[in-house]
This record gives C-alpha cells, structure tokens and sequence, in this order.
C-alpha cells in the first residue's frame, strides 16, 4: 500500500514539474538570431528565411541593428 502512495505522489510531482516547466517555455522571450533583440509588438519575429531560428520579420531594421552592434 505504501508503495502506491509513493508511486502517485511521484507521479504527482513529475506533473507538477512538467506543468512548471511548460509555463517557463511560454514566457521566455525569442531573441533575433541575427542582431540578438528580443522579440516584442514593435519588433515581432518570424522565421529566418534559412531556418536557423527566429528572426525580425524587417530585414533592413535588423541589419541596421546589427550593424550599429557591431561598432
């Protein structure tokens, strides 16, 4: 009997880790991988047209910030 309530509360504890860890993944923020900003309403991010992973959907804004970066 005592090994069943060991049992369900591991499996109780494993959900709740899941659950905590799937909320983590929806708050954390993208990042551009070409000029590293992070993703907002003023900057939205889509994929990268060589999909290495997300990045700004306006090129030309991005490179800009890369640029201006990389002084």
């Amino acid at each position: 009997m005592s090994n069943e309530l060991d049992a369900k509360a591991a499996r109780e504890r494993a959900k709740a880790i899941a659950e905590q860890r799937r909320a983590e993944r929806r708050n954390r923020k993208r990042k551009c991988v070409v000029c590293g900003v992070e993703e907002s309403d003023k900057t939205p991010l889509g994929a990268h047209p060589d999909g290495i992973g997300p990045s700004c959907k306006d090129e030309l804004t991005c490179q800009a910030r890369r640029a201006a970066s990389s002084r």
